[in-house]
């Protein structure tokens, strides 16, 4: 057939009229293509180069109208997205209104499952597989299709699934995508199995020639599939896999498109789940990311020139550093004092700015791969051990973890400090990324302190104050940089004890409560409004649990309104936490909450853009507070805060 060009593929009906040699031209083509367009706007660069010849495969052999196929954490499903009619959306990706840089529901009938964390595919097809079991008129069942990369098929809700599959005798095909990486190395046992099955290419053949031979020999009879058997428990290791009740074919080239095709059409003739491991290259075809497949995971889109002006206002600001590279050099220098503190991440030490930990004190790092609920149960342990571990993860994904957090660490009163990164919007990666519901899930559980810095100074006296502590801390802050100094030196900040507010502003005309990085917006919006003659107190809040109840009772007797200000879901956060303190204290004042709203905030190209989405930036709480202090005080009626709340 004639070569189709990407950008004239509309469904992946036409890769079934193509021979090999347009086939793989097309790979090519794409490989091209997916670098190109994610230089121009950032995204998964690596993890999408290795699964070209997969994914041309897969939808070469399959038809995912009627068959399904369901991505684990599907931040390697750009090829896929190509492949079924969503090309020219590739100028957009990632980008408001644009595509998503995931599966996502809302856009293709191709794609099952919004997805963004690690591990369930094979769970969520095997309850596809058993939904649809007895669904076709022919009589022949559709095929459920799921790809999982070899660190997420490490999380224990992959062995879990699979069994239950092996059990259920599903027809479920398991693709294996074994790069030896997630974002960085694979770690943990089962990585070490998976590269002794790597290594048993070879052997495998020596299998085949020795099952052949004994063949020949004589008075063997019966006895000789048994003593096949043998010889491929002792020589491929992926013999355990069969023992588990599921169909093992590998490990095999992902990058030969002829044999991929091939182990295709193999399996569909095989009854129960199949599990194929396909071998690929993280980066494949691009010399950068496969030389360096951790820091060519995520490739960021190119800065925009910034103009003269803002060229001049950042001359003048003070130098901001990441929170994420401030809790670094934070933990670094409090593990240098104290040899009791460990750090524990759950795959990803670049990402929670673990790396450097892990390079001066290997001996307390731990790189738990994707179990979130592992690390935070080993967590536990160490601190019953007498040690001060640190669990750095991100706040969406310490979700995966919760009932570690209840059983393994509160509910024992334990000492862990959990670090949670990426605590708010996110900007590009979306709503499976978005960290806006720690706060609820964790400020109902007893023994355990939340609380979030608003700068550098309070991130690193409220990281020493949670390891000294004698309860269990979550410190949350966001993706982006902090203020290096947003108010008082540390040395003139009240005493960082649970439950202690900062009072940073005097105002008669209504009061703010802010949290963590939201006291900056917070406080800009108060200037902002001071120069109309509204004066605004405003408090940094630095806790939302334990509250401070006397600061906010105080409050309440002088002012007619409070508002609170979070980066976070407005069900269950911190201004529902203040609202029901108000409540107990028996205070009149109205409580105004600014935060997320009860819905999944999209992807869009920026964190700022999905603040102001929220109405959490300067403008949208400077329009609100106007409001409010207007409403506070009619004509006739005096604004004099001691006329107290009504």
């Amino acid at each position: 057939m004639t070569r189709v060009r990407l950008h004239q593929i509309e469904s992946p009906e036409v890769l079934r009229d193509m021979d090999l040699p347009a086939l793989e031209a097309l790979c090519e083509e794409m490989r091209l293509a997916l670098i190109d367009k994610v230089f121009r706007t950032g995204g998964h660069l690596g993890s999408n180069l290795g699964v070209v010849e997969l994914m041309v495969g897969l939808h070469r052999v399959f038809d995912f109208r009627r068959d399904r196929i369901v991505f684990d954490v599907s931040h390697q499903c750009y090829p896929h997205k190509m492949l079924t009619g969503r090309y020219a959306g590739f100028d957009r990706l990632r980008q408001t209104d644009g595509l998503s840089g995931f599966c996502n529901r809302a856009e293709s009938e191709y794609d099952m499952l919004t997805a963004g964390h690690a591990g369930t595919a094979i769970s969520f097809g095997h309850g596809i597989a058993e939904g649809l079991r007895g669904s076709s008129r022919d009589g022949e069942d559709p095929w459920v299709v799921s790809f999982v990369g070899d660190s997420g098929f490490a999380a224990g809700v992959s062995f879990e699934g699979l069994t239950q599959a092996a059990d259920a005798n599903a027809r479920q095909i398991v693709i294996l995508n074994d790069n030896e990486w997630s974002i960085a190395k694979s770690v943990g046992a089962l990585a070490r199995y998976l590269s002794r099955i790597r290594s048993s290419r070879t052997l495998n053949k020596v299998y085949e020639r020795m099952q052949a031979l004994t063949a020949k020999i004589p008075k063997l009879g019966p006895r000789i599939d048994e003593l096949g058997e043998v010889i491929r428990h002792v020589l491929v290791p992926g013999h355990v896999f069969e023992e588990l009740g599921v169909n093992y074919i590998g490990p095999l080239d992902g990058h030969d498109l002829e044999l991929v095709m091939d182990s295709l059409e193999r399996a569909k003739r095989l009854d129960g789940p199949i599990l194929l491991h396909f071998l690929t290259e993280k980066g494949r075809g691009y010399a950068p990311a496969a030389d360096d497949p951790e820091r060519a995971h995520g490739v960021k889109p190119p800065a925009k020139l910034p103009s003269p002006a803002n060229v001049a206002a950042r001359a003048a600001a003070p130098e901001r550093k990441s929170f994420t590279g401030l809790f670094s050099r934070e933990l670094l220098r409090l593990a240098a004092a104290d040899d009791r503190v460990h750090a524990i991440t759950a795959g990803m030490p670049s990402g929670t700015g673990l790396s450097k930990f892990a390079e001066q004190f290997p001996e307390r790092f731990h790189d738990v791969g994707i179990a979130e609920q592992h690390g935070v149960a080993l967590a536990g342990g160490l601190a019953t051990a007498g040690k001060r571990p640190v669990a750095a993860i991100y706040s969406t994904f310490l979700q995966r973890g919760y009932d570690q957090v209840f059983q393994e660490v509160a509910l024992q009163q334990e000492r862990v400090v959990f670090a949670l990164d990426r605590g708010g919007l996110v900007g590009q990666d979306g709503p499976t990324h978005h960290g806006v519901f720690d706060l609820a899930f964790l400020r109902t559980l007893p023994h355990l302190v939340l609380a979030s810095p608003r700068d550098e100074v309070d991130l690193g006296r409220m990281l020493e104050a949670g390891i000294a502590g004698s309860s269990s801390w979550a410190l949350r802050w966001p993706r982006g940089n902090a203020h290096p100094c947003l108010g008082a030196e540390a040395e003139f900040r009240p005493e960082l004890s649970p439950g202690t507010a900062e009072r940073l502003r005097s105002g008669a005309d209504g009061c703010v409560f802010a949290l963590g990085a939201m006291v900056e917006i917070a406080l800009d919006a108060a200037a902002t409004l001071a120069e109309e003659g509204i004066e605004l107190e405003v408090w940094d809040a630095r806790f939302c649990k334990p509250l401070d109840t006397g600061a906010l009772a105080a409050a309440g007797r002088r002012h007619r309104w409070i508002a609170t200000v979070e980066e976070h879901a407005l069900a269950g956060g911190f201004g529902s936490a203040v609202a029901e303190s108000a409540a107990d204290l028996g205070l009149r004042c109205t409580i105004s909450r600014h935060g997320v709203p009860d819905r999944f905030i999209d992807h869009m190209s920026s964190r700022d853009e999905q603040l102001a989405h929220c109405g959490l930036d300067a403008d949208s709480l400077v329009a609100a507070w106007r409001e409010l202090a207007a409403a506070a005080a009619p004509a006739g009626i005096s604004a004099d805060p001691a006329s107290g709340c009504r």
